[in-house]
């Protein structure tokens, strides 16, 4: 995880529930096989908007986010998937 956040800051990751800003964030995590649960999550500021089909997220980054200049979307085929009141969606 840390190899991650190191090339795309904007994925933040925690194991404590309670430093997530769960409003402003689009919010995932699967279940661990071992050990406590990890969130990732992405802030709304750094996210145009999100959409969902069957159970599938897609994040669509801000044109200003480092995101913006690896991929065209992020796809999330997670179990468990939280859309911030705050987050804009389409």
């Amino acid at each position: 995880m840390d190899s991650l956040s190191a090339k795309i800051p904007e994925i933040k990751y925690s194991s404590d529930a309670a430093e997530i800003p769960w409003d402003n964030a689009v919010v995932w995590s699967s279940m661990p096989r071992v050990g406590p649960r990890v969130y990732e999550w992405i802030d709304a500021e750094h996210i145009r908007y999100v959409s969902w089909t069957n159970g599938i997220v897609t994040i669509m980054p801000e044109d200003s986010s480092i995101l913006s200049n690896s991929c065209q979307c992020i796809v999330l085929p997670s179990a468990f998937v939280w859309v911030g009141k705050n987050v804009k969606t389409s």
